[in-house]
């Protein structure tokens, strides 16, 4: 069956590239289910005004989607693939948005210490949703990333907003630092990663930040905290 040059999907278009869409990915955009939580519930809490930064933006079709259909003021992305980060700017240009960035950035808690270079390596698998910080895993790639404090993201973007989804790197990314302006953490929690122990760390650590887990838009593993 011959790949289409471009999918369609919940007023979002995707340029199909060989590079970055595997035949999986390609058979979820293709059955319309491709980030599927994520559309329902993002309209759920998200809303014109809304800043949003997204940390782990994949193909662009989350940011795209909370840009062009939800229509919130402003979208950063931070991507630490360069490949998908230059992927994201593309997706964002077909859909005509004029009010999203794209950061090919990591970032660190608070109380990361950065390394002499600011950079970081980032272990770069297929599919693409399973690279991260982590080296214990096969990679066809490493890079060298630039190193970013999250409290310096969030002010840089004036997010009020933010969507979560770093394979793992959730477990110790709000600890410590300064959430700023942000309301809403929408977050996808990696449990075969972070294990019971980091689950717990994660909730503990946005507990002290005065976040609480909201259950009418949680659904399995995909958690919203909201700002009490």
């Amino acid at each position: 069956m011959s790949k289409p040059a471009i999918y369609e999907l919940n007023g979002v278009s995707l340029p199909h590239d060989d590079a970055i869409i595997t035949p999986q990915v390609a058979a979820s955009l293709k059955r319309g289910n491709y980030e599927r939580a994520e559309v329902l519930a993002t309209p759920k809490f998200l809303e014109p005004e809304d800043r949003v930064l997204e940390l782990g933006a994949g193909l662009g079709y989350i940011s795209s989607y909370a840009a062009k259909v939800i229509g919130v003021s402003h979208v950063t992305c931070v991507e630490a693939n360069p490949k998908l980060a230059d992927y994201i700017r593309g997706v964002h240009e077909m859909q005509g948005l004029e009010n999203t960035e794209v950061r090919n950035c990591v970032a660190l808690p608070g109380g990361a210490k950065l390394n002499p270079d600011k950079t970081m390596p980032f272990y770069i698998r297929e599919p693409f949703w399973s690279s991260s910080l982590d080296p214990g895993r096969d990679a066809i790639a490493v890079e060298n990333i630039a190193q970013e404090y999250l409290s310096d993201l969030i002010k840089d973007a004036g997010a009020t907003a933010l969507i979560v989804d770093i394979e793992g790197g959730e477990r110790d990314l709000f600890k410590g630092g300064d959430l700023g302006s942000v309301r809403k953490i929408y977050v996808e929690l990696h449990t075969r990663y972070i294990r019971p122990k980091g689950i717990k760390a994660c909730f503990d650590a946005l507990s002290e930040h005065g976040f609480y887990y909201d259950q009418r838009v949680s659904h399995g593993g995909v958690v919203l905290f909201r700002k009490l």
